[in-house]
């Protein structure tokens, strides 16, 4: 909860509901399994998230057949032994493209008014 002195000042960090769009378009991009996603986020686009909002996310994603996921053999690192273990790798649907062509259409509306705003406050 936002204390009073709070209010009307923006969101610190990358707003959560914007995962959703990062995701789907990672997915777009290739299929990953969820360790790959979580580094993607962080080193490709500066994103820290918790692993359970990105599990959550989506398994959410999936139960709307936006992605689907199924097992795949694990990519072992050196240094890593023992038997490979199997882990669960996601992939965009056609369902899932479309969403994210209606995530490109907000974001690109959104970006606009950014535009916009930046506009008006450089000249103030």
């Amino acid at each position: 909860m936002k204390t009073p002195a709070e209010h009307g000042l923006p969101p610190r960090g990358t707003p959560k509901n914007y995962l959703v769009a990062w995701l789907l378009v990672m997915l777009k991009r290739s299929h990953l399994h969820g360790y790959e996603i979580m580094k993607e986020l962080r080193e490709e686009f500066g994103i820290a998230c918790e692993p359970s909002t990105v599990y959550r996310t989506l398994r959410e994603l999936e139960n709307g057949e936006l992605i689907r996921s199924h097992w795949g053999p694990s990519l072992m690192t050196a240094g890593e032994h023992g038997p490979a273990r199997k882990v669960r790798v996601y992939e965009l649907t056609d369902r899932g493209r479309d969403a994210l062509d209606a995530w490109s259409q907000a974001l690109h509306e959104y970006r606009s008014n950014l535009d916009a705003f930046f506009r008006v406050y450089a000249a103030s």
